[in-house]
């Protein structure tokens, strides 16, 4: 019995020892971060979100988890960028294009909703990666409260589609009530292309369209198969009229609270899943379309030439109205 409580007594000794001399590191707590987005469950949005949520666990040995809450959960776009300034949730994904909600004037932003501005998406993506771009999104994140981690990738151009309406010029859109954002560019493009213009939140598209309080809307070709639009909508129409992509914006704070490493984990994060985006954004439109039709939605390939026309004569680019003069210019240059 001695010799075992002496025995005992000596593995304490030694197990105090070892602990003195060598202390166990203390492992950072890990970090839980809600992201939202305003897209319908399987869409774009979320498949972008999924991935950088994916792409920052392994990149922060799984001390950083993003947890996505999609389909409006946190309210409309406006809503979403009101809790990311103010904390309430952490990071919203969305387009860069929809930051000039919170752009100080003037709304430079405006800019790039502008109907065929970018004439391929390279052209769109070497607008996101210029000097021009950063100084711009500078104003937002200080107006903000907020940090762009990154650019997440592409999303297929936006389209139109229609409950009965066969569109094949501008002039076959007269009288169309459609839902699009309310932006002068987009507003009055379609104005000069004889729709009327009407103002519905993402959630509520689908019922709207049902419902017949507009007939017709503007999204890309995934959104139409993720919303089942093609239970509402017998056309899709292939105008390719706004070209853009996919971001994630924190909030400041909550930034600045992280440690370095974790920081650098989330831009490598970002640039590892916009190339996955691209490619699977090129890819959905042609799945896409595919599945639309097999549901009975009808896919028309309009010719570009007058809308792209149309759109010219809706729109002052040079003149300073909507944006600093100029800035159109610079823009279209980055070609």
């Amino acid at each position: 019995m001695k010799t075992n409580a002496k025995s005992g007594w000596m593995k304490w000794i030694v197990c105090s020892l070892c602990l003195t001399a060598f202390p166990v590191a203390t492992l950072a707590a890990p970090i839980t971060l809600k992201l939202g987005h305003t897209g319908p469950p399987k869409s774009i949005y979320d498949v972008v979100s999924y991935k950088l949520a994916e792409r920052v666990a392994a990149n922060s040995g799984g001390n950083v988890e993003i947890k996505v809450f999609g389909n409006s959960q946190f309210g409309d776009i406006a809503q979403h960028w009101g809790q990311v300034k103010s904390g309430a949730i952490d990071i919203f994904m969305t387009e860069p294009v929809l930051s000039l909600i919170i752009e100080p004037e003037p709304k430079n932003f405006t800019v790039i909703i502008t109907p065929y501005i970018f004439e391929t998406q390279d052209h769109y993506r070497k607008f996101i990666k210029s000097d021009l771009f950063r100084s711009m999104m500078a104003k937002v994140e200080t107006a903000g409260n907020m940090k762009m981690i990154g650019y997440l990738g592409d999303r297929p151009p936006r389209a139109l589609t229609t409950t009965n309406r066969k569109v094949m010029s501008p002039a076959d859109l007269k009288g169309l009530k459609i839902r699009t954002a309310m932006l002068p560019p987009a507003v009055e493009t379609w104005k000069e292309w004889g729709a009327t213009p009407t103002p519905v939140a993402p959630s509520e598209i689908y019922t709207s369209l049902k419902s017949g309080l507009v007939e017709g809307q503007e999204n890309d070709i995934s959104y139409a198969r993720d919303a089942k639009l093609y239970e509402v909508q017998k056309y899709f129409i292939a105008i390719d009229y706004i070209r853009s992509g996919h971001g994630a914006w924190i909030n400041q704070k909550k930034w600045d609270s992280l440690p370095e490493d974790m920081k650098k984990a989330m831009v490598k994060s970002a640039d590892e899943t916009a190339p996955y985006v691209n490619k699977y954004a090129e890819e959905v439109v042609t799945l896409a379309e595919k599945e639309i039709q097999e549901k009975g939605m009808i896919v028309l390939h309009p010719d570009l030439k007058p809308f792209k026309e149309s759109a010219e004569r809706a729109v002052p680019r040079s003149d300073g109205k909507f944006w600093e003069k100029g800035l159109y210019d610079k823009i279209r240059a980055l070609k």
